[in-house]
């Protein structure tokens, strides 16, 4: 019995210190209802024009693909900082999308399905920290944030297509619309092919600009390369998804030879190891996985090399990973043969 009313109180208080802080914000209960809240405290008189500036954000980024929940509040309740505020209510909110949270004189609280890193450098390429202005900073740290906007599926790319075929189905028209579609489709796969292997550094690039960004506040020295680096990345990015010939191609990986440049003199300003090979020091499956930190076979050739904890995983449990391909000659090769 003792056991038992003691495992009932352990209950009872973890469900209080849950709800506690909950009840006393009132930004969770807005937010259940709409995408963003102001904290009259910190708008003023202002707060309803805030508070609408900061809804039409939510809505342009939902209407992007970037559902968001934006909360400037006066401080973290219930939390030690303003991350661990944003992560808290997300959690309560049962949201998916990103959450963020601004207070006056306190660092920019993000959490969402991006990692914490990317999250962490695209607001310091923003220089949200530098707007004293919360409703200012609030609307550039969910810009920032939330990402690249989301590309449409291939299944929505087709339904649209075969939409917009289907009201031409008058005779001859159905030929040409097909062979317009068979053409489009012959140069998306030659640009697959000329874009691969400068997709594969650009993926390399943002894993160590990653690293970068969440180095402690004494390595601040390298933030301008950092940035650089990061906008002439995001330009190579634009570059290699606009091309629409294999003409265009080499003015993109110029591009990506640019930013991996300024992303070593980033790395060496910060004191930290700068090889010269993209992948060096990444995981051998795909150097998106982000750096290595042990070994794994790997599929196809069941050798093992330096692997991120989830693809050794995947080995230790009977299913190695199969490497990242590009294109080669005499067919599909890894990325770093």
């Amino acid at each position: 019995m003792i056991t038992r009313a003691a495992a009932i109180v352990a209950a009872l208080v973890a469900a209080l210190v849950l709800v506690a802080p909950a009840l006393g914000d009132p930004a969770s209960e807005a937010l259940q209802q709409g995408s963003a809240y102001v904290s009259p405290a910190v708008g003023g008189a202002g707060t309803a024009d805030a508070q609408a500036r900061l809804q039409a954000v939510a809505d342009d980024l939902e209407r992007a693909g970037r559902p968001v929940r934006i909360a400037v509040v006066t401080g973290p309740t219930g939390a030690a900082s303003m991350r661990d505020y944003a992560a808290a209510l997300r959690k309560r909110l049962g949201f998916s999308g990103l959450v963020v949270a601004v207070a006056p004189d306190r660092p920019t609280g993000v959490a969402g399905p991006r990692s914490q890193a990317a999250m962490t450098r695209d607001l310091r390429a923003a220089k949200v920290g530098s707007i004293t202005d919360p409703i200012q900073r609030a609307d550039a740290a969910a810009r920032a944030a939330a990402g690249p906007p989301l590309a449409p599926s291939s299944s929505d790319s087709t339904r649209a297509l075969l939409g917009l075929l289907g009201i031409a189905l008058i005779g001859g028209v159905w030929a040409a619309a097909f062979g317009i579609r068979r053409s489009r489709r012959v140069r998306r796969e030659e640009m697959v092919d000329r874009t691969a292997m400068a997709r594969v550094r650009l993926d390399a690039i943002g894993v160590r600009l990653d690293v970068l960004a969440v180095l402690p506040e004494h390595h601040a020295r390298a933030d301008d390369r950092l940035d650089a680096a990061t906008r002439v990345a995001r330009r190579a990015q634009a570059e290699l998804d606009q091309a629409t010939s294999p003409d265009e191609v080499p003015a993109a990986e110029a591009l990506v030879a640019e930013a991996f440049a300024l992303l070593r003199d980033a790395e060496r300003e910060a004191g930290i190891p700068s090889p010269d090979d993209y992948f060096e020091g990444l995981c051998r499956c795909d150097p998106a996985h982000g750096p290595s930190s042990t070994e794994a076979p790997m599929r196809p050739d069941g050798i093992t090399r330096p692997s991120c904890r989830a693809c050794c995983d995947k080995a230790d449990e009977g299913h190695p990973p199969m490497r990242r391909m590009v294109p080669g000659p005499d067919g599909p090769v890894p990325f770093d043969d």
